[in-house]
């Protein structure tokens, strides 16, 4: 009984970690913004290319072909490539992982990690990259 608990108590921590780690809205469209400077509510590659989307992790997200991501999608890049930079599958990056995943440089790393953990969740990731997107 005891051993059924924790384990509940365990699975319930780290889903709250996980949605806490989840960008909000505002982040969202923060970087979606930026991502998408013709205004036109679409990410073509060549966007996402500057924003710091791989080619792999816009092919993905973009399982239509139409050439463009839309808002779930561009998350959906976002989220693949933090993901495939995460070899621990621990939901955070450390730096060496953010240097992998297209973080570029130690400042935009630290402006992105508010908590000072050293670590990157997938919201602070998505703000690194609108940091240094161009």
């Amino acid at each position: 009984m005891k051993a059924q608990l924790l384990f509940a108590v365990m699975v319930t921590s780290l889903v709250a970690m996980a949605q806490a780690a989840d960008p909000t809205d505002a982040q969202l469209d923060a970087a979606f913004k930026k991502a998408d400077p013709d205004n036109d509510g679409t990410v073509n590659w060549a966007e996402a290319r500057k924003f710091g989307i791989t080619r792999a992790a816009f092919d993905h997200a973009n399982p239509d072909k139409d050439g463009t991501l839309d808002k779930k999608e561009f998350l959906a890049a976002i989220t693949y490539q933090f993901e495939r930079s995460n070899p621990d599958k621990d939901g955070t990056l450390d730096r060496k992982e953010a240097g992998k995943a297209g973080i570029k440089g130690k400042k935009t790393f630290d402006a992105a990690n508010p908590d000072n953990d050293g670590t990157l969740d997938l919201a602070e990731y998505l703000d690194a990259l609108r940091r240094q997107a161009k």
